[in-house]
């Protein structure tokens, strides 16, 4: 792990069990109007958090299309005419990588 704690799966449950209890601890105390602010501040940050995945992975395919394009070559190997989209070079048939 990153911070270099590790925990077996059943301390791991025990500290998730905690934290629950300590957060409806917290829920109790609130008025019905904080856990309603409470609740339209954590909808609002999954919402972003969300569409900052979402670029992410936009971003991750984009690069990803980008570079396979560029991992094709421009001319055959084989005749040097100018690559096609297909498989196979238009003119001499050598295979294109």
């Amino acid at each position: 792990m990153e911070n270099g704690i590790e925990l077996s799966p059943e301390e791991l449950a025990l500290a998730l069990e905690k934290a629950k209890r300590e957060a409806q601890a917290l829920l109790d105390k609130m008025t019905p109007e904080e856990r309603e602010q409470a609740r339209i501040k954590a909808e609002k940050l999954i919402e972003e958090d969300n569409a900052s995945m979402q670029k992410l992975i936009d971003d991750a395919k984009r690069v990803a299309s980008e570079f396979s394009e560029k991992k094709a070559p421009s001319f055959c190997t084989g005749c040097g005419a100018p690559a096609g989209k297909g498989n196979f070079c238009e003119y001499c048939g050598q295979p294109l990588k």
